[in-house]
């Protein structure tokens, strides 16, 4: 008799009670890969499993030191004007969530404070819009599945059609072969003629 480890056991149920779709989401996610390309570089075309975006940058660039490490970063005159009056704005603030020595709780916010001024600098450092490029990528992704399935459809579609000619050609042929009469062509739905309405009590 095997025995196995109880966090082995514990795993193994984890696993089992998952349902279908969280463990296939876990096997087949969707892949994205975000190169940079320069002047005439190839872009890689995309896999099915695997959508790749290209940001292409001039050739002038491909040498040369990020733009966001250009120059002196802690000069003055690279400070936006936004930030000024941001900071102008937080001169008289003090209290909870201000982050200053003064007032109740006043040392609070400071990380928030922090934050902030990151996410700031990596939007004005990165002006590549990933997420509009990913979200394009996987527009045409999908419109080209569409353009595929509406292709099979009507495949399907004229399949089905020449499929009921024969098997009516075939009903013809064994009805004049055994010398019945021909049945009688279905009225058109858009020739018949309309119900007679009842006449009123």
């Amino acid at each position: 008799m095997i025995r196995l480890p109880l966090f082995a056991l514990i795993l193994a149920g984890s696993t089992a009670a998952m349902p279908a779709a969280a463990q296939e989401a876990t096997v087949d996610a969707e892949k994205i890969n975000q190169v940079i390309v320069y002047g005439d570089d190839k872009c890689e075309q995309s896999s099915p499993d695997e959508i790749v975006v290209c940001n292409r940058l001039p050739e002038t660039e491909r040498y040369r030191v990020p733009p966001m490490l250009r120059g002196n970063p802690l000069d003055v005159r690279n400070e936006a004007w936004a930030n000024k009056v941001v900071a102008l704005e937080r001169v008289g603030r003090f209290g909870t969530d201000s982050c200053s020595p003064t007032g109740l709780g006043g040392f609070t916010g400071c990380t928030q404070a922090l934050l902030a001024g990151a996410k700031a600098e990596r939007k004005a450092a990165d002006k590549t819009d990933w997420q509009a490029m990913i979200a394009d990528e996987r527009a045409k992704r999908i419109a080209g599945i569409d353009a595929a399935s509406d292709e099979v459809e009507a495949a399907v579609v004229a399949e089905e059609r020449a499929l009921a000619e024969r098997q009516k050609a075939a009903e013809e042929l064994e009805r004049q072969a055994s010398g019945q009469a021909p049945m009688p062509a279905a009225p058109d739905e858009a020739d018949a003629a309309p119900l007679p309405t009842p006449p009123k009590p």
